[in-house]
């Protein structure tokens, strides 16, 4: 329990009527003195943690989408060398949220205990559906019930996937219930730093995480399961069924940035060596298909080139136009015309780290930035040329290197995502409504979460010239829906734009893994199991060995690695 006031003492300012019990040692209190609000408080920000972890620190889901690359050091994942992960890592906020729920019961009435019991079963679902989405069979109907003693809930069993997904999709529809009449739950406005204690919201996060886990079930045939029914129905009753419908009922987290807990990950807080942050490159896949649209995300999410290469008949580093430019006399054409890509050379604006490289420190010739610090120094010492640097290539926009920014928060789901997953619930033939008009609503509501909007100055990269022009919002519109009209596999168009509207979360891990768009293999250069992308996380659960064997019998191969298939998979 003292993590959870901690976290509220970091992630969100109280009220003064809660400053007396937040001032009392937590260590002094039984655990049933502790409110229930500054355990929730807990669970949202450790899942803010998690999530910004796995998305944006660590290497693999950023590789797996192919938002980011790394160079410098730990690149290995990019390579998709993954190795073990303990999913008991992921168990604090599920392990809270039983707790609320179990301590709701005994000591809340009311819509107030509707509350409490509904967030306890959309967080528990949340997390549950992508353990088990990464992973596979999993501990679930047993789990986090050690108290009860003995080796059934010591040790407790694997459930299957389908087991798995039941029950969660029972918890979403029983939390769809619970919080119809609920309001705003006055006492934990100042606790719940997602929401502030507003039902609704929670109800449509709810609704939402059910198309989510339908959609990710849609190739399941054969199970009591029956995504396009299901999906239908909820579409058809919106009333009962309200879903994300805008930015502002995101189901997101922000920032603090007062202390390397509660701040973003990317900041000088959380990265104490600068490094950390430069390592952490845009990939060449998300840069170059945004730079393709004229998209304006392009210029929110990712920085130009410190020192563009360009073509020349000397090798030497110059200011020109106000921007420092390397000119190299070798034939570039001829180089990146030979067989190996490695050494492919990039003299655009905008340039994104390739997909699984050997040797990523040499990309863009950033091996050979050393030989010319003097001379870029000489002309502007603010170009950062420490370790990690690669001044040829780009690094994330600013509003990433900060400890807090407005735009910069952990995602669970956006309305976006909802958009476009009715957008494919309509292809599909499962809904009625327009496909193309759910899959623009998408592509404005995720230029809207970035404060895009029609006319930004100097925001679309026009590559053919190489600079930056206005956007116009109505041009782009029109390209998009011409993209969509003329394709002849409406999906692979709609899990594009889904793709880049849920930039830095897991999602299009997922998505990938069922649809097979975006085609992520088709970038992979020098991966360890040729042009593929992981499967899944590896089992880590030494104490519970002998369930987690029989579960990796169930896989296929049945070897625990990132290439073997789940349930879900097959």
């Amino acid at each position: 329990m003292k993590l959870a006031l901690v976290a509220v003492l970091l992630f969100t300012t109280a009220c003064s009527d809660s400053l007396e019990d937040i001032n009392i040692s937590p260590n002094n209190l039984p655990d049933k003195e502790v409110d229930i609000k500054y355990v929730l408080t807990g669970i949202l920000t450790k899942s803010a943690q998690i999530s910004t972890n796995l998305t944006y620190e660590t290497g693999e889901l950023s590789a797996a989408t192919q938002y980011l690359q790394r160079d410098f050091t730990s690149y290995e994942e990019n390579n998709y060398q993954w190795g073990a992960k303990d999913f008991s890592n992921f168990y604090e906020p599920i392990k809270d949220s039983n707790y609320i729920f179990q301590r709701a019961e005994l000591e809340k009435s009311g819509e107030t205990k509707n509350y409490y019991q509904a967030v306890a079963l959309i967080m528990k679902s949340y997390w549950f559906g992508f353990m088990t989405s990464s992973f596979g069979d999993m501990p679930y109907t047993n789990a986090l019930q050690a108290e009860k003693g003995g080796d059934e809930f010591f040790k407790p069993v694997y459930d299957e996937q389908e087991v798995i997904f039941s029950g969660i999709l029972q918890d979403l529809e029983q939390a769809n219930a619970l919080l119809k009449n609920a309001g705003v739950c006055a006492e934990a406005v100042d606790a719940d730093v997602m929401y502030q204690g507003d039902a609704l919201k929670w109800r449509k996060f709810a609704n939402s995480l059910r198309l989510r886990f339908y959609m990710r079930l849609s190739e399941k045939t054969g199970t009591e399961i029956d995504p396009a029914a299901n999906i239908a129905e909820m579409v058809n009753n919106s009333g009962e069924y309200p879903v994300l419908d805008s930015n502002e009922s995101n189901a997101s987290i922000s920032f603090v940035g007062t202390d390397d807990v509660n701040s973003w990950v990317g900041g000088p807080l959380y990265f104490s060596f600068r490094s950390e942050f430069y390592r952490r490159k845009p990939s060449a896949t998300i840069v170059n298909d945004l730079k393709a649209l004229g998209d304006p995300r392009l210029t929110a999410w990712v920085r130009p080139v410190d020192i563009q290469i360009m073509q020349g008949t000397s090798n030497e580093v110059i200011l020109e136009d106000g921007a420092l430019k390397r000119y190299v006399d070798f034939d570039i054409t001829a180089i990146n015309n030979d067989e190996d890509e490695e050494n492919n050379i990039n003299t655009a604006l905008y340039v994104g780290l390739d997909v699984a490289l050997n040797a990523p420190n040499d990309f863009n010739l950033g091996g050979t930035v050393n030989e010319y610090k003097d001379a870029i120094n000489a002309l502007n010492e603010n170009i950062y040329l420490g370790s990690a640097s690669n001044p040829h290539t780009s690094y994330l926009s600013d509003i990433y290197a900060e400890n807090h920014h407005p735009l910069v928060k952990a995602v669970l789901m956006s309305a976006a995502e909802t958009q476009f997953i009715l957008a494919e619930a309509s292809s599909r033939g499962w809904i009625s409504g327009d496909a193309l008009d759910f899959y623009k609503n998408g592509i404005e509501i995720s230029l809207n979460q970035y404060d895009i909007a029609d006319g930004d100055a100097l925001s679309v990269y026009d590559v053919e010239n190489n600079t930056l022009v206005p956007f116009n919002q109505d041009v782009y519109m029109a390209h998009v829906t011409q993209l969509y009209n003329d394709s002849s596999n409406k999906l692979a168009v709609i899990m594009h734009q889904k793709w880049i509207a849920n930039w830095l979360t897991a999602e299009s891990w997922f998505d990938w893994r069922r649809t097979g768009f975006p085609d992520f293999n088709a970038n992979i250069i020098s991966g360890t199991n040729g042009q593929n992308t992981p499967q899944r996380f590896w089992y880590d659960d030494p104490y519970n060995e002998e369930h987690m064997l029989d579960a990796i019998q169930g896989l296929q191969p049945s070897t625990n690695d990132q290439w073997s298939k789940m349930w879900l998979l097959r």
